[in-house]
């Protein structure tokens, strides 16, 4: 590289650049699934570090010993917190099961009650609309009627995606123990092994990067649950001003799943709404409507501008980032292009410097 010292200042800043967005295409196109598993090792190996050191110097314990009780210790919590939220949800689920045969046996009650009131406003309509609107209320009584059906295949279908990728996933799982344990339990020797390739200037570089990268998603995940702080009060106020009987439990449940990057509030709150409609219960399905308006303004003006102040991008790039994203990979793109646009400036920073 000493000739690129000779080069024009643009023209070593267009290839640092270059070279820089093409490694992290690469990295993010086909080296990631590969290397994830060992990725998110080495990132939980990092943070039982000092853990791992206290008990090695203060508690003269082996380094491999406390590296095996720390992961012991970090995959129970891991265990124990799935546990938890997978008998939480089984519990839902279970109750839904047995509202279901009272809920089907009011459905044609429902439909022919929201049929009645359809028909009502179409007649108060002009009579040259009457037809269009009919058309229109058909379609979307043969779309409500199709819910079910569509709610049972998609769950089936999950279902069986899931079980698909099962062998994955336990591979997935056990090579990430084994090798949070066996990093950690090596993890200065690793850490000099990765790094002893490099010369003393681009050590430093590249060690300034992963300390730049700590930090910021250490404030990326400070956004998220700022953002997750926002959403659960504004579902907690719009619930008690519609009188739900469960409005803290309602708010929590769906601000957690409005975390997850595939969900999203919608995909509680638009049901939820569809069904209160058809019930006759037009106030809550219009204030839950409402709510998720709101939501998704408040996710959409303040999550660029909130994410972008915590790892240091304006607003413009993180909002172009997220979309860039959600185009080219899907929802989870919101979340791994503004932190690969973080990457890719620290990255550059350090190559121009």
């Amino acid at each position: 590289m000493r000739f690129v010292k000779n080069w024009p200042a643009w023209a070593r800043n267009t290839l640092y650049t270059g070279v820089a967005a093409a490694a992290l295409f690469i990295l993010f196109r086909w080296l990631l699934p590969v290397i994830l598993p060992f990725a998110i090792a080495l990132a939980l190996a990092r943070l039982m570090e000092p853990a791992v050191r206290f008990l090695h110097h203060k508690w003269r314990l082996p380094r491999k010993a406390g590296a095996a009780l720390l992961t012991l210790l970090l995959v129970a919590a891991i265990l124990a917190a799935c546990w938890y939220l997978l008998s939480w949800l089984f519990w839902e689920i279970n109750g839904l099961i047995d509202r279901a045969p009272s809920l089907m046996a009011r459905l044609p009650e429902m439909n022919e009650s929201f049929s009645a009131r359809l028909e009502r406003l179409i007649e108060a309509a002009p009579e040259s609309l009457r037809d269009i609107l009919r058309r229109g209320a058909e379609g979307v009584l043969n779309g409500l009627s199709a819910i079910p059906a569509a709610v049972i295949g998609w769950l089936t279908g999950a279902v069986g995606a899931f079980a698909a990728k099962l062998p994955y996933i336990l591979l997935f799982i056990i090579a990430l123990i084994l090798s949070t344990f066996l990093i950690s339990a090596d993890y200065p020797g690793i850490s000099r092994s990765l790094l002893s390739p490099f010369s003393e200037k681009t050590r430093h570089r590249i060690l300034s990067v992963t300390s730049q990268l700590r930090k910021t998603l250490g404030k990326w995940l400070k956004a998220q649950g700022i953002m997750m702080l926002i959403t659960f009060g504004q579902l907690l106020a719009g619930f008690i001003f519609l009188q739900i009987p469960t409005a803290l439990l309602s708010a929590l449940l769906i601000a957690l799943v409005d975390a997850l990057p595939v969900l999203g509030a919608g995909m509680l709150l638009i049901p939820w709404a569809i069904t209160a409609l058809i019930a006759g219960e037009t106030a809550r399905a219009i204030g839950l409507a409402v709510i998720y308006g709101v939501i998704v303004l408040a996710r959409g003006f303040i999550e660029p501008k909130l994410v972008g102040s915590q790892i240091g991008l304006g607003a413009l790039p993180t909002f172009m980032a997220m979309y860039a994203g959600f185009i080219l990979t899907g929802v989870a793109g919101m979340i791994a292009f503004p932190i690969l646009l973080i990457t890719f400036s620290s990255v550059l920073k350090s190559f121009s410097s």
